[in-house]
């Protein structure tokens, strides 16, 4: 059974959420960018309608008070528009500066629809334009579930009561009204949290991509590329016949362990600079502590064997340093034409097995 704490906490996240700083300014964007966007039109809709009306003389524009409130509308879209517009083509200050400007668009906007629809209502006609401006918060703005439910629920009673303070809202069915109020609402809610959701997903791809981005791709020891690279040079190799090598330093451990590691790092430098010279310096991975892996891409078996040989030859004479103590390599090899990173994977594993039998 639920606790009243429980309640509590669970009433907090869904009126007031926490979310993620960054996530909350990608928000502040996204609602700068519609206020820009719905500022805009109804700037020009309402401007198309007043030169409309009044050069075919209709008749709505009669009373002074419609003309002042059309030209208000017209006056407060545009100063939103070219205050939402600054916003989003600074660079100075953060979106969250201009925070204000959309509850500020909203507040002044819906005094505008409510004349419009209680002169409408009051005439006999359709109070469409109070819902309109209602469903452009739903629709268009994201603002937090606490403050939302203060101004869709706070329009729909305002208005309410003017409409009674008429005729006691009679053309009004109060269930009706009520239950489009909280559809509203939860519309509002709904967009909240599902846009938050969204843009905390590209967060987290974004700075997974940022983490990967600042993985390093080259081995300092040897100057190599490591087993990250290989991951992102996967589609050089796809679909195309390749010869994997894996190459094995032989008692690599027994070196650090009686010479030091600076010998052992000096030995892997030596044989990562053969291995650049005489097999591949573009497709040579450090693939672990003491393993090499190199890629032959479109070379034939015959001609790798011939690097291969080479290399050995050149190993030949390598010695641990400041010693006649020769160094011994074990190597492998597969070959095949990968489709997919599982074709990889297998190609290393069968070059691998065939090193070990080798040194066996």
């Amino acid at each position: 059974m639920a606790t009243f704490s429980d309640i509590k906490k669970e009433l907090k996240e869904l009126f007031n959420p926490y979310i993620n700083p960054v996530i909350r300014e990608g928000l502040n964007h996204e609602n700068l960018k519609a206020v820009n966007r719905v500022s805009f039109v109804i700037t020009v809709l309402e401007t198309i309608i007043l030169l409309f009306c009044i050069f075919s003389g209709n008749s709505s524009l009669t009373s002074p008070a419609v003309m002042d409130n059309t030209i208000y509308a017209i006056i407060v879209s545009l100063f939103t528009f070219l205050i939402s517009d600054v916003g989003l083509k600074s660079s100075k200050h953060p979106y969250s500066r201009y925070s204000f400007l959309c509850v500020a668009y909203y507040l002044l906007i819906m005094v505008f629809g409510m004349f419009v629809s209680y002169y409408n209502y009051t005439h006999g006609k359709q109070i469409l334009v109070f819902y309109a401006i209602v469903f452009c918060l739903v629709n268009f703005f994201i603002i937090p579930p606490y403050l939302s439910t203060f101004l869709i629920l706070g329009s729909y009673l305002i208005f309410y009561l003017l409409l009674y303070s008429y005729d006691q809202a009679s053309t009004i069915l109060i269930l009706n009204y009520v239950i489009l109020a909280l559809f509203t609402l939860a519309g509002s809610y709904h967009k909240y949290h599902l846009q938050g959701a969204e843009l905390e997903r590209i967060h987290r791809i974004e700075t997974m991509n940022d983490m990967l981005q600042n993985v390093p791709v080259h081995d300092n020891t040897t100057d190599l590329k490591n087993r990250y690279a290989l991951r992102d040079d996967f589609d050089s190799y796809q679909n195309h016949h390749i010869i994997v090598i894996m190459l094995d330093i032989d008692d690599f451990g027994k070196i650090n362990a009686e010479y030091g590691r600076g010998t052992g790092d000096i030995v892997l430098s030596q044989v990562g600079e053969l291995i650049k010279t005489h097999l591949s310096d573009n497709h040579s991975y450090r693939y672990g502590a003491d393993s090499f892996l190199i890629i032959l891409q479109d070379v034939e078996v015959d001609t790798a064997m011939q690097k291969l040989s080479a290399w050995e030859k050149s190993m030949s004479s390598l010695c641990i340093p400041d010693t006649t103590k020769r160094i011994h390599l074990s190597s492998g090899y597969s070959h095949g034409t990968p489709r997919d990173e599982e074709d990889l994977r297998l190609l290393i594993e069968a070059a691998d097995r065939k090193r070990r039998d080798f040194s066996l």
